[in-house]
């Protein structure tokens, strides 16, 4: 796996963003480009050749287009298709590595510890799935909306920008460093991935000891060691990125996605929302609507 290496001490240049949807299947022209491009899956699989590579990049998955290389669809996606693009610039000297490179910068940094240096240079791998895909669409649409936005310090962009791919930076070191991408403990990561699936139900910290057949409290610690929050701090989080992802991508109603993400009392949601974001959901929708979208 090779990966970019780039200078962070001053922000990555932003070039332009958008949002692709096609109705039927959809093939990748074939190009080269003079930018960076990472491309994010979000529905259906999108099937890229880069050089001789091929990569099926579907929901959550993260692909980065290099300058210079020939990229193309080798075959048509399947029906629908949804995906974005950013394209960027790098600072300075960014080069290409391989994946030793990054493995000896990291156990570096590990055994320096908390008296490690600043660290001047973030990596990228050329394709990986993203752990957290709610963090990255949040933050895909508020770079979307300024790109999209009058602005008096176009600067934010770079910086918005450099924030995405921080975050990417971050999700995909995790993801290598553990060699998956779920919490270390074999019954949390079972009942993190039975939440992502019930997001949309009325679930409680009660709810799922009981269905697996654990004292609430025992869980609650378990979740607190492995994912930094107890039980119910997780089952709210993961709801509120849910319906931040449906406030920002979609026209549904403030009622329609609290009822999506199993919290079926508007005034509640709103109120909720509202504690935990500090903005009610319709002014968290005002705040991030503008994007690029293309319709094929």
């Amino acid at each position: 796996m090779r990966f970019l290496r780039t200078d962070i001490r001053q922000p990555l240049a932003f070039i332009s963003a958008g949002h692709l949807h096609s109705r039927r299947s959809w093939t990748h022209s074939r190009r080269v480009i003079d930018s960076f491009e990472i491309i994010i899956g979000v529905k259906g699989t999108q099937y890229i050749q880069q050089q001789n590579d091929r990569f099926e990049v579907g929901p959550g998955n993260a692909l980065l287009i290099l300058p210079g290389e020939t990229h193309f669809g080798y075959q048509p996606s399947e029906g629908e298709l949804t995906f974005y693009w950013v394209h960027f610039l790098c600072p300075g000297n960014a080069i290409i590595c391989k994946e030793e490179e990054w493995l000896e910068d990291r156990i570096q940094r590990e055994s320096e510890g908390q008296h490690a240096v600043k660290n001047e240079y973030a990596y990228l791998p050329l394709f990986f799935r993203c752990g957290h895909p709610d963090k990255i669409d949040i933050l895909f649409h508020q770079l979307q909306h300024l790109a999209n936005s009058k602005l008096i310090h176009h600067s934010a962009l770079h910086y918005r920008m450099t924030s995405l791919f921080l975050e990417l930076a971050e999700q995909a070191d995790s993801g290598h460093a553990t060699g998956a991408l779920i919490p270390p403990d074999p019954l949390v990561a079972e009942i993190v991935e039975w939440i992502r699936i019930h997001t949309a139900e009325p679930l409680t910290a009660s709810i799922i000891a009981d269905k697996y057949g654990y004292n609430r409290d025992y869980l609650s610690r378990q979740f607190k060691r492995f994912l930094g929050r107890n039980l119910h701090e997780y089952i709210l989080a993961q709801k509120l990125f849910k319906a931040k992802s449906l406030l920002a991508g979609t026209n549904r109603t403030v009622k329609q996605i609290a009822h999506d993400v199993g919290i079926p009392d508007e005034k509640y949601f709103i109120r909720l929302f509202r504690k935990h974001e500090h903005l009610t959901p319709t002014g968290y929708r005002n705040a991030y609507y503008l994007k690029h979208m293309n319709v094929e």
